[in-house]
Protein backbone atom coordinates (compact mmCIF):
# COMPACT_ATOMS: atom_id res chain seq x y z
CA UNK A 1 0.00 0.00 0.00
CA UNK A 2 0.98 3.79 -0.92
CA UNK A 3 0.40 7.03 0.84
CA UNK A 4 -0.65 10.06 -1.28
CA UNK A 5 1.31 12.98 0.66
CA UNK A 6 1.96 16.29 -0.18
CA UNK A 7 5.31 18.14 0.87
CA UNK A 8 5.01 20.66 3.55
CA UNK A 9 7.93 22.52 2.11
CA UNK A 10 7.08 23.30 -1.73
CA UNK A 11 3.34 20.95 -1.44
CA UNK A 12 3.99 18.88 -4.42
CA UNK A 13 1.99 15.68 -4.05
CA UNK A 14 4.27 12.32 -3.41
CA UNK A 15 3.58 9.07 -2.64
CA UNK A 16 5.07 6.88 -0.42
CA UNK A 17 5.29 3.85 0.56
CA UNK A 18 3.24 3.54 4.24
CA UNK A 19 5.94 1.79 5.77
CA UNK A 20 8.66 4.19 5.22
CA UNK A 21 9.42 6.31 8.03
CA UNK A 22 11.12 9.24 5.84
CA UNK A 23 10.33 10.73 2.48
CA UNK A 24 12.74 13.06 0.50
CA UNK A 25 10.68 15.96 -1.79
CA UNK A 26 11.95 14.89 -5.48
CA UNK A 27 11.28 18.93 -5.88
CA UNK A 28 12.82 20.23 -2.64
CA UNK A 29 14.60 18.22 -1.26
CA UNK A 30 12.74 18.26 2.32
CA UNK A 31 13.28 15.16 3.93
CA UNK A 32 9.38 14.74 5.86
CA UNK A 33 8.31 12.26 8.30
CA UNK A 34 5.66 10.07 6.75
CA UNK A 35 3.63 9.82 10.24
CA UNK A 36 3.68 13.41 10.49
CA UNK A 37 2.50 13.91 6.50
CA UNK A 38 -1.08 14.25 6.33
CA UNK A 39 -2.45 11.36 3.86
CA UNK A 40 -4.85 12.30 1.18
CA UNK A 41 -5.75 8.92 0.14
CA UNK A 42 -3.88 5.10 0.53
CA UNK A 43 -3.99 3.42 -3.08
CA UNK A 44 -2.87 -0.51 -3.35
CA UNK A 45 0.31 0.20 -5.75
CA UNK A 46 2.90 2.71 -7.17
CA UNK A 47 1.56 2.81 -10.77
CA UNK A 48 -1.75 3.70 -9.72
CA UNK A 49 -0.48 6.30 -6.99
CA UNK A 50 2.09 7.85 -9.41
CA UNK A 51 -1.40 8.08 -11.92
CA UNK A 52 -3.74 9.48 -9.21
CA UNK A 53 -0.77 11.87 -7.89
CA UNK A 54 -0.73 13.42 -11.80
CA UNK A 55 -4.42 13.81 -11.83
CA UNK A 56 -4.25 15.40 -8.22
CA UNK A 57 -1.82 17.72 -9.30
CA UNK A 58 -3.67 18.88 -12.52
CA UNK A 59 -6.70 19.07 -10.90
CA UNK A 60 -5.22 21.96 -8.78
CA UNK A 61 -3.88 23.72 -11.62
CA UNK A 62 -7.29 23.45 -13.50
CA UNK A 63 -8.76 25.02 -10.77
CA UNK A 64 -6.47 27.08 -9.53
CA UNK A 65 -6.84 26.19 -5.87
CA UNK A 66 -3.74 25.68 -3.20
CA UNK A 67 -5.38 22.64 -2.12
CA UNK A 68 -8.14 20.01 -1.59
CA UNK A 69 -10.69 20.50 0.90
CA UNK A 70 -11.87 18.28 3.67
CA UNK A 71 -14.94 17.53 1.12
CA UNK A 72 -12.93 17.12 -2.10
CA UNK A 73 -10.62 14.85 0.15
CA UNK A 74 -13.91 12.79 1.43
CA UNK A 75 -15.13 12.25 -2.07
CA UNK A 76 -11.51 11.35 -3.51
CA UNK A 77 -11.49 8.62 -1.00
CA UNK A 78 -15.27 7.48 -1.48
CA UNK A 79 -14.51 7.60 -5.53
CA UNK A 80 -11.09 5.78 -4.28
CA UNK A 81 -13.03 2.98 -2.44
CA UNK A 82 -15.74 2.53 -5.33
CA UNK A 83 -13.21 1.84 -7.81
CA UNK A 84 -11.90 -0.86 -5.62
CA UNK A 85 -15.16 -2.33 -5.07
CA UNK A 86 -16.17 -2.25 -8.79
CA UNK A 87 -12.46 -3.81 -9.40
CA UNK A 88 -13.12 -6.52 -6.38
CA UNK A 89 -16.64 -7.53 -7.99
CA UNK A 90 -15.50 -7.98 -11.78
CA UNK A 91 -12.29 -10.10 -10.29
CA UNK A 92 -14.86 -12.44 -8.32
CA UNK A 93 -17.19 -12.68 -11.68
CA UNK A 94 -14.04 -14.42 -13.59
Amino acid sequence: MYLIIRCPSCRTFAYVDHFQKWKLCPMCGHADEVVKAPAYLEVEDYIEAEHIVKQMEKHLQTTKKPDFSPEETAELRHHYTEALRKRAKRGHIH
